[in-house]
């Protein structure tokens, strides 16, 4: 598991880069959405929400 980018995107990266990652993630047809390895200490939450909420909107 794990198609989302931990460093770049999740740790260092804008809700809007992560909901782009999130999102061609689930156009490429991956199954499950999750960060890759280990999230970093110093990945914001609000990076971690906008991955978990992209995937609620595109999958109800």
């Amino acid at each position: 598991m794990g198609n989302i980018d931990t460093v770049y995107a999740l740790a260092f990266g804008t809700p809007e880069e992560v909901v782009a990652e999130t999102r061609r993630a689930i156009e490429a047809g991956i199954d499950i959405i999750a960060p890759g390895c280990a999230i970093s200490p110093l990945t914001p939450n609000r990076n971690l929400r906008a991955m978990v909420e992209t995937v609620k909107s595109l999958s109800s």
